[in-house]
């Protein structure tokens, strides 16, 4: 096998071939851009979706190669079209096998040689510069575009004077310019029909002008060219440090081309929305005096960000930001970042901004692992030590305005989450091999994500009770789950639940299972024909007595029908046919006879059982017979557990108990 080295300067003599440019149009149109009729849809997405196509970091490369030199738009015969784009692939295929050698040589030695038997072939930072270059994307362009906005509002003055950025104006750019490519692709579609093949080119679609796209969003000509200028590379430049596959890669910040005095190319529109979240901060940071500020506007983000993510799902009166653990007046223990303390469930929050280096890509172990240190395993060991300390009397909560905050219910369970800021390449996959973490039968194990996946999380899970059942069975589950990325599981549980079978040791979730929510994000953010929520968990009960019930639970603070209400979602769709059918019964015979009514429901492996009651009887009539009901059913049936749910004969909920053994 070739070296790394030796393919990739090959790669980059085929990109500096004249009207290569077209070629990366084609592939792009290819492997980027989705056509749907009237509504997008996931098995849509799931047709286009292929393991042959190139992935953005492959095509960020070979647009990164091509502007090493000067970019020549002459269109190739198509005979040396397809040869570019299949030497591409070839080349790009030869590299992904180089660089998953040192793995495969370790693993080797280990399983072959025996000479290193205890080494993790995934752990070393040699190994590990493959899943972070193949990654997955974190975000949506959508979350990138909007985010942008609210992540550099403090510094908006700094990006107008030094960079003539006006965010409002990004944005709209963002909003408009996949309008103005698309109004350009029926056109060039028609031209391909009906022109002559030396003709058939497809880089107008991806063309446009300052003064069209100005025309279309609304702003002045001027400043919506002096957006898109300050994402263009400058003809005196050139992308000459871009040597090795893992070197500075200006395609990322400059992700605009300029072809001529008004007209641009964007070859990849995610690169364009990621530049806009991405590339201010790193300007910002090259201006010594206002580095600093920078730095505490990234971090506040992050904060606030999540502080209103969880607003969004608990309210405003159940989420505390900026929290201090004090055990004396002005002596500070610990500090949450954000703190959601709905009934006897507690949400923990600590944040980073810290993000993966350049020195870390390249594979150098020490830098690799000291990025991990802290842009998570801090944040992850803060939150355990932060969580003991909720459980000390003599520790009391204050907010930053020396307001105490009451914990009225005793923790049941704390569930530690850290949140980062950027996109963390291979996040999931660094997890697995480098994250240290304590839990206890009250504090979970943590979850540690971006802020892209907790949007997706409570935009898609919006109520607490949804949400921390997402938290509880992460927990549970996390070591038995493996996926790329937390879109791939948010996803399956859309579908299908996270709930493992006992019998069940490791499920890998594969890529493509994302298509459902990325469909169902797409309709909600972007604004396109779909439909919004995946048929499954949150669709199966929809008009059913238990969707009522759950619709009724899903809100309540009170910790027996937070217990309830996350058991009730676990159960399987033929265990929530038979007691809907149950439920119907009862209520429509205590209709009928204005008696009170009882079913019992057993579930096979539980050790939780549960009484349904119809009936008008007072609460403390009730209890004495759930008592008496679950008590006489403990010997026979072992239960450690008994939920008893009363319901009004409309079927809505009156009361719930709870009996443990």
């Amino acid at each position: 096998m070739r070296s790394e080295q030796s393919v990739f300067d090959d790669l980059a003599a085929l990109c500096l071939s004249v009207g290569f440019i077209h070629a990366i149009a084609f592939i792009s149109l290819r492997d980027n851009v989705v056509g749907f009729k009237d509504e997008l849809n996931s098995d849509e997405l799931l047709q286009w979706r292929s393991h042959s196509q190139l992935i953005r970091t492959e095509i960020t490369t070979l647009i990164g190669l091509m502007m090493r030199g000067p970019i020549d738009f002459s269109m190739p015969t198509p005979t040396v079209l397809n040869d570019y784009i299949k030497k591409s692939a070839e080349l790009l295929d030869e590299l992904h096998l180089t660089m998953v050698q040192p793995t495969l040589k370790l693993m080797q030695r280990r399983v072959v040689g025996g000479s290193v038997p205890n080494a993790n072939p995934f752990s070393t930072g040699e190994s590990l510069r493959e899943p972070i270059f193949y990654a997955g994307e974190s975000a949506y362009p959508f979350q990138y575009r909007d985010l942008a906005l609210t992540k550099y509002s403090l510094d908006s003055d700094w990006l107008s004077q030094n960079k003539s950025v006006d965010l409002v104006v990004g944005k709209a750019v963002c909003d408009g310019i996949p309008y103005v490519l698309n109004r350009s692709l029926e056109t060039v579609l028609s031209d391909q029909i009906k022109g002559p093949a030396k003709d058939r080119a497809v880089l107008p679609f991806f063309t446009f002008s300052c003064t069209e796209l100005a025309s279309y969003i609304g702003f002045p000509t001027e400043d919506v060219q002096a957006f898109v200028n300050a994402f263009t590379l400058p003809s005196c430049e050139r992308n000459a440090g871009f040597s090795t596959i893992n070197d500075f890669n200006k395609a990322y910040i400059y992700p605009f081309i300029r072809r001529d005095v008004d007209k641009y190319v964007l070859l990849q529109y995610y690169g364009l929305t990621e530049a806009f979240y991405e590339t201010p901060f790193y300007w910002m940071c090259t201006d010594s005096l206002y580095a600093p500020t920078a730095l505490t506007h990234r971090g506040d983000f992050t904060e606030s960000f999540t502080y209103d993510r969880l607003v969004h799902v608990f309210g405003s009166d159940r989420v505390y930001k900026n929290v201090e653990l004090r055990k004396t007046k002005g002596h500070t223990l610990g500090e949450i970042d954000v703190l959601v303390i709905f009934g006897d469930r507690v949400v923990l929050v600590q944040s980073k901004s810290k993000r993966l280096t350049l020195e870390s890509r390249r594979g150098n172990d020490r830098v690799l692992r000291s990025d991990f240190r802290m842009a998570i395993q801090d944040a992850v060991e803060q939150s355990f030590e932060c969580a003991k300390l909720l459980g000390d009397q003599s520790v009391s909560l204050y907010t930053k305005n020396n307001e105490v905050i009451r914990i009225e219910e005793s923790q049941k369970v704390i569930f530690p989450v850290a949140i980062i800021a950027d996109h963390y390449p291979a996040l999931a996959f660094q997890l697995r091999q480098f994250l240290e973490y304590k839990s206890t039968t009250q504090i979970l194990p943590p979850l540690v994500t971006d802020v892209f996946s907790l949007d997706a999380i409570s935009e898609m899970l919006s109520t607490p009770l949804w949400f921390l059942s997402y938290l509880e069975l992460r927990a549970r589950f996390g070591e038995r789950l493996m996926a790329s990325h937390e879109h791939m599981l948010l996803s399956y549980h859309l579908r299908h639940n996270l709930w493992l079978r006992d019998d069940i040791d490791l499920m890998l979730i594969d890529d493509d299972f994302s298509v459902h929510l990325d469909t169902a994000m797409a309709v909600r953010r972007d604004g396109i024909d779909g439909i919004p929520t995946p048929d499954g968990i949150l669709t199966r009960l929809v008009g059913t007595p238990l969707g009522s019930i759950l619709k009724e639970l899903e809100t309540s603070p009170d910790p027996l029908k937070i217990d309830l209400g996350l058991f009730l979602i676990t159960l399987s769709d033929d265990v929530c046919k038979t007691i809907n059918k149950n439920i119907n019964r009862i209520c429509n015979r205590h209709l009928l006879n204005k008696k009170s009514q009882t079913v019992r429901a057993l579930f096979p492996g539980l050790p939780i059982g549960l009484f349904i009651y119809c009936s008008r009887s007072t609460v403390e009539v009730l209890e004495e017979k759930f008592h008496r009901d679950s008590k006489e059913s403990v010997y026979p049936h072992k239960l450690e557990k008994w939920f008893g749910l009363v319901l009004k004969p409309d079927g809505s909920v009156k009361h719930v108990f709870e009996l443990v053994n």
